[in-house]
């Protein structure tokens, strides 16, 4: 990998084209505590935007995501805009804690039910939060899946059979994200994707009932309609852009946020084993 914010065209190229059903794809790398294996999880993360580690069993949660920070150079957790804003003061926090909780305020952490395709950081710009850590304490006892979403492979594809709809998805306010926090209204507009002039695409492609609003410029609602019919499409079920992973304890998954939307299945728990995340966000690329 190069440097922060470096990429050219070689490493998303490769994104542009893989087939997520490649065995590869969803094959856990076993860490070392001497680093052996994070150079080969590298190549998976810059192949397939994505990559699953499995840690040492020695190293806890949060030593486990320092452990991937510092080998990658990406610094300290960023806490997404969102969570410092006044009223969101309990969420302004670098690791967070993804579980259920019936008296929890998290609209989206603290319930079982599911999360349709988003990317982290609803008031961020696109490309502000590039990097996501998500380690497995526990997996639930039914359900609960990761699913990741090649956003910008998509997208490419849907450029090459229809570039008016394509277009349509880069327009600077197409795409609204707004704030479910209780005592928290804000939101953000901005495109679903950008295109550098380097070529790179920047992916911010969410569609959350409750978080997004889709705004279709004058006189392309057309456009916008196909172009969300085809990446919903896309996106419903595993195939050539879509996986569904179960991470199993002790497992992290990074996410290129720039580059790969996600979600979660639903899921049931229970006291003696629930379903529980930690979570950091970066605002770097790995190096």
């Amino acid at each position: 990998m190069g440097p922060a914010g470096s990429e050219k065209g070689p490493c998303e190229l490769k994104q542009l084209f893989v087939d997520y059903r490649d065995a590869a794809a969803a094959c856990p790398v076993a860490v070392a505590p001497s680093g052996r294996g994070v150079d080969e999880l590298g190549d998976r993360l810059d192949t397939y935007g994505f990559a699953i580690a499995e840690m040492p069993g020695s190293l806890s949660p949060q030593e486990a995501i320092d452990f991937l920070a510092k080998s990658w150079s990406l610094g300290e957790p960023y806490v997404p805009a969102l969570y410092r804003l006044p009223g969101a003061e309990q969420f302004n926090r670098p690791y967070a804690e993804i579980r259920a909780d019936d008296g929890g305020d998290h609209p989206g952490f603290a319930v079982r039910s599911a999360q349709e395709f988003h990317v982290d950081g609803t008031l961020d710009g696109p490309g502000d939060v590039p990097t996501v850590l998500m380690y497995c304490v526990r997996p639930a006892v039914q359900g609960g899946e990761s699913l990741l979403f090649n956003s910008i492979g998509a997208f490419h594809a849907l450029r090459e059979t229809d570039p008016a709809a394509a277009a349509v998805l880069t327009r600077p306010t197409v795409l609204r994200r707004s704030s479910t926090l209780r005592g928290v209204e804000a939101h953000t507009d901005g495109p679903a994707f950008v295109v550098r002039d380097d070529g790179v695409i920047v992916n911010r492609y969410s569609d959350v009932p409750s978080t997004t609003t889709w705004i279709p410029p004058d006189g392309e609602e057309d456009a916008l309609a196909r172009a969300l019919a085809f990446v919903r499409q896309e996106s419903s079920s595993d195939g050539r852009y879509r996986l569904s992973v179960r991470l199993a304890a002790g497992e992290c998954l990074i996410v290129r946020n720039d580059r790969v939307s996600h979600a979660r299945q639903s899921y049931q728990d229970s006291a003696a084993q629930p379903r529980e995340l930690l979570r950091a966000t970066f605002g770097t690329s790995p190096q």
